[in-house]
């Protein structure tokens, strides 16, 4: 199912006045850490079972302010000469409209019950002054451990509304930390107090059925043993804010579309 709905341009424009909205353009993707590697995984073949589809979005979008580093000197030596980073956070899409760092979960008609968490972490790097990955979820008392991967302070602070609090310094590289959610809950946003750029989003769900959108908007989610049916559907981006559709799963499979309109050309 394809859908589509319209973002207010006075929305748009409000972030991009905050440092929010990012350049329009493919160079987006390759911005940020110059003299760091990070690590990325191959793309694996979508399974069987699964939800398969493309968040993308359409109209002008303002360009986003570089991010001074001048405060810590291992970020500016990481960066490059500059002092600058491109884009910590904001709307990331590739030259066909693909819009990276969605959240889309099931929600009406999932069965209720309880699901078995994971046995392994959900991993959450700081490496080159930013968060890896920048939006994410993880079940309810899954373990999230969270690394340091500079040679430089962090703190990790979760701000949830429902679950507790926690404000954990990361002084060394190499620091580990474990940690987890209890209770269900959208956009936990956790930041580094001593770098204010630095953000992530964690999304605490009952059940598996969930994925973020990868660099070219595409998303597999995962339906094993999920029952054939019509689901709720709900994504959440940073900036461009929430929607809601459906999606039929038969056999297992399924697909869906959602387009992001900013209104301006």
């Amino acid at each position: 199912m394809l859908l589509r709905h319209s973002v207010s341009v006075a929305l748009i424009l409000g972030l991009a006045s905050t440092g929010l909205v990012a350049q329009d353009s493919a160079d987006v993707l390759n911005a940020g850490v110059k003299a760091v590697a990070v690590a990325t995984t191959e793309t694996e073949a979508a399974p069987a079972a699964a939800i398969t589809g493309m968040i993308k979005v359409e109209g002008k979008l303002e360009r986003i302010e570089p991010v001074d580093l001048s405060s810590d000197p291992h970020c500016v030596e990481l960066h490059g000469e500059e002092s600058t980073m491109s884009n910590p956070i904001g709307v990331i899409r590739n030259d066909e409209g693909g819009l990276k760092d969605v959240f889309i979960q099931l929600t009406r008609n999932v069965p209720d019950k309880k699901y078995d968490r994971p046995d392994e972490p959900v991993v959450i790097d700081q490496i080159g002054c930013t968060y890896t990955p920048h939006v994410w979820g993880v079940m309810k008392k899954q373990d999230i451990l969270i690394k340091n991967s500079d040679a430089t302070l962090h703190n990790i602070h979760a701000l949830p509304k429902s679950n507790k609090e926690f404000n954990l310094a990361m002084p060394n590289k190499g620091d580990e930390r474990t940690q987890k959610f209890k209770k269900a809950e959208d956009a936990v946003k956790i930041k580094c107090d001593v770098h204010p750029w630095m953000a992530t989003f964690a999304f605490v769900l009952e059940h598996p059925y969930f994925a973020v959108s990868g660099a070219d908007g595409s998303f597999t989610l995962p339906t094993a043993d999920l029952p054939d049916g019509d689901y709720g559907v709900k994504i959440w981006h940073e900036v461009l804010g929430e929607a809601e559709g459906t999606v039929k799963v038969a056999g297992g499979a399924g697909t869906f579309e959602h387009v992001f309109e900013t209104g301006k050309e």
